[in-house]
């Protein structure tokens, strides 16, 4: 991974870090307080990412609870 893309995903991470809540099923999704303009679809693989990471430990929770 290029330095470029380090400090794009850490930029992006910082920017919507505040918009990012936990839903009733105990998943974390982000939900944009404010939304002006597009999002390419390198910008929403890199939150897709993301989400993934923070769901990790509740999607193993979930797998180890239910099966």
């Amino acid at each position: 991974m290029t330095d470029f893309n380090v400090r794009f995903k850490q930029r992006l991470r910082d920017l919507v870090d505040t918009d990012i809540v936990t839903v009733e099923s105990g998943h974390k999704v982000w939900w944009p307080s404010e939304v002006k303009g597009y999002f390419s679809s390198d910008v929403l693989r890199t939150m897709a990412d993301y989400l993934d990471e923070l769901n990790a430990d509740w999607d193993a929770q979930i797998a180890k609870d239910v099966g």
